[in-house]
């Protein structure tokens, strides 16, 4: 919703105001030309336009001008993130941010903080959207910037949104309506009425959502504007308004409800069409449709539905594509025609199930409240501060005097406890790692030994890193008849959770691969493991645990020169003569899965003398690296970098896979320390090499 309306101020003035005639005959040095291009980008209301003289002005800036450059990384990046390039834009943000932090400007650094946490959103990344809102959150507040931090929930509230936690969504555009409304931001007030009111919604509070909407569209229609962000969100007030009535028809049954949503619906009239605003026309004509099926027009909601229909091949919201099948489903079937309503009814199962994200369902869970409180106690702090100096003064005598007297006894008191605790600390700090570097000895035990594996696959090479001393990856080989059989498997988290995972994978490994059937089939042994994982992590309450792992198993017949293998959301390559070959498998874990088919595949998949078996774990491809930006912090010089990627493992695997294995080890394991360059590692790594 919110990149909507930004790239919609964008779309209303597509003609650029923009004079660049007669350049050649103006006498600019290189310094003047810089600021020259980046006044221009900063006025230009093309997207296109702003991102091109950005990028000029950059080439003749002076690199010492961190102001200036990092006004133009910010325009070059904000440009790329509203024509949806969101990867493209985060390397500009990330430069900005690197000369902002060089200038020390706390207001541009947050600015940037908020445009990084927007990419990574775009980006899937739940983790770091999370921690650059908190870090623009921290320096709003010392700013006491009320409109920045309005406008910092507000982007948290849309993120929330779009990941499908309406809760957590309300919470925050509350608490953006407060601070506008103690600021006496009116039309950002309105926006904020209408944000609750679209949540309001969601959550079915049909009559709350009214209320919020009203107050919307009364500041609205008395507070003028020729604002166009200002005006769209009017007119989407009154398409809230009609969405919000129509629901409350079909809840109440009341002719006035649907009277009142045909009245806004009426009221925008031709404002989004005529504006190129395509995605809300078509919710204008669903809500439409709607309101037709309501009075049993259903024959004129198909009709609207089908002449709107070409609206939705140019978008690609999933809540629209269920919202507008599923009332084509609806008017169909109270027109008696089921097949047609049969068919649209699948459209919009098909595309509810993909509103669905299981990798996002704990990315809210961890984000820290902590910055709920912070805005209220800046304004606390405001208020303390007109209390009289002669009151403030005199307590802070009085009251300086008593704590100077006890902060010295507590001090004392407390350096001595302290001493006692840091050595009872160490002394547990202790016992915890001795009792983990023995948790690891039996861990390494309950894998297959490095000499069996020798004596399976007499070339190969065992590539094992765990992140922590405990690992969350395993290995396991096997002889069962004729096949060698080797598995190797992720588990979800590291350290001592996935350390557990993993001993309860090898163990029911240990009774699921056995015998020479079981070998032949190896997707049936992981239909097994993923009963076994479900039964077993169930918590005492009856809920799911929702762990599992990702697993390959290959089992091997040089008899025959086949290899029969079944993946689960793993990936393994084979490579022949130099060619490497992605192998088929399916994408589901070995767990709890949102989309699950009912059985893993076997495939069987001829060899050669010579083939090369990768089998790895994501934690390789995954691995943050390359240039360090040098931000000056440590912690956010860790975070930031690229992902090592398929691809890269792809040319290291094309570069070396004719070399012995177990060179081949150490040069993976030498590349992978580059790679990362002094940073940590994020996961297990774990590859295992297999030469036939």
């Amino acid at each position: 919703m919110q990149r909507l309306l930004i790239i919609l101020i964008t779309i209303i003035a597509l003609m650029p105001r923009i004079a660049f005639a007669q350049e050649s005959k103006q006498d600019f040095n290189a310094v003047d030309k810089a600021e020259y291009y980046h006044n221009i980008a900063q006025n230009s209301e093309n997207i296109d336009s702003v991102m091109h003289f950005a990028l000029l002005s950059l080439q003749h800036g002076e690199k010492d001008n961190y102001i200036l450059r990092a006004s133009n990384f910010y325009l070059v990046s904000k440009s790329l993130y509203m024509q949806n390039r969101s990867k493209e834009a985060l390397g500009f943000s990330l430069r900005a941010l690197d000369c902002n932090l060089k200038t020390g400007d706390k207001s541009e650094i947050a600015k940037n903080y908020i445009l990084i946490a927007k990419c990574y959103h775009d980006l899937n990344n739940g983790d770091s959207i999370f921690y650059y809102f908190d870090l623009a959150l921290d320096i709003y507040t010392q700013l006491h910037d009320t409109a920045n931090l309005a406008y910092t929930y507000q982007s948290i509230g849309s993120v929330n949104v779009d990941l499908g936690f309406p809760q957590n969504a309300r919470k925050y555009y509350l608490q953006a309506l407060r601070i506008d409304s103690l600021s006496g931001n009116y039309l950002d007030l309105a926006f904020d009425y209408q944000n609750v009111a679209f949540i309001e919604t969601e959550l079915g509070n049909n009559q709350n959502a009214l209320s919020y909407h009203n107050k919307a569209v009364r500041i609205f229609d008395t507070a003028s504007t020729s604002d166009p962000y200002y005006i769209y969100i009017k007119y989407a007030t009154y398409l809230g308004l009609a969405s919000t009535y129509i629901s409350y028809a079909f809840q109440t049954n009341h002719q006035k409800y649907a009277d009142s949503a045909y009245l806004y619906i009426k009221k925008i009239g031709d404002y989004f069409t005529e504006n190129g605003i395509y995605s809300s026309e078509l919710y204008k004509s669903i809500y439409y449709a709607r309101y037709l099926s309501f009075c049993n027009r259903d024959k004129e909601a198909v009709k609207i539905l089908l002449e709107s229909k070409h609206y939705l091949e140019e978008e690609e919201g999933v809540t629209m594509q269920t919202q507008f099948y599923h009332q084509l489903s609806e008017s169909y079937e109270k027109l008696g025609d089921y097949k047609n309503a049969i068919e649209n009814y699948k459209k919009m199962h098909e595309y509810s199930i993909s509103l669905t994200n299981d990798s996002t369902m704990n990315v809210i869970a961890e984000f820290k409240a902590e910055q709920e409180s912070k805005i209220q106690q800046a304004e606390n702090s405001r208020l303390e501060a007109d209390k009289t100096k002669l009151q403030t003064i005199t307590t802070a005598l009085v009251g300086g005097l008593i704590l100077a007297t006890l902060l010295v006894f507590f001090i004392v008191k407390a350096l001595k406890t302290k001493h006692r605790a840091n050595e009872q600390l160490s002394e547990v700090n202790k016992k915890v790692y001795r009792s983990i570097t023995y948790a690891e000895r039996i861990q390494r035990a309950a894998l297959t030994p490095l000499k069996e594996i020798d004596r399976l696959f007499p070339e190969n090479f065992v590539f094992y890193q765990p992140r922590d001393i405990l690992s969350g990856d395993f290995y396991y080989a096997a002889q069962c008849g004729r096949y060698n059989v080797l598995v190797t498997a992720d588990c979800t988290g590291h350290g001592i959770p996935g350390a557990f995972l993993s001993i309860l994978g090898i163990s029911a490994l240990k009774e699921f691969c056995v015998t020479e059937n079981d070998a032949a089939n190896p997707g049936t042994i992981l239909d097994r493991m993923r009963i076994f994982v479900k039964d077993t992590l169930v918590s005492s309450s009856g809920g799911s645990i929702g762990e599992g792992m990702d697993m390959t198993i290959c089992s091997f017949d040089t008899e025959s020169m086949q290899m029969r293998y079944a993946t689960a959301n793993q990936t393994a390559f084979l490579v022949r003569r130099g060619e490497v070959l992605k192998l088929k498998g399916d994408t589901m874990p070995v767990g709890r899965y949102v989309v699950e088919k009912e059985h893993f595949t076997t495939f069987i998949q001829p060899i050669e003398k010579g083939d090369m078996i990768y089998c790895y774990s994501d934690g390789i491809t995954d691995q943050p690296g390359g240039e360090r930006v040098n931000t000056h912090n440590r912690e956010l010089d860790d975070i930031i970098g690229r992902k090592f990627s398929t691809k890269s493992l792809i040319d290291f695997i094309r570069a070396n896979y004719y070399r012995p294995t177990e060179t081949q080890c150490k040069l993976l394991n030498k590349t992978m320390t580059e790679w990362r360059n002094g940073r940590p590692l994020i996961d297990d790594m774990t590859m295992v090499g297999i030469k036939i």
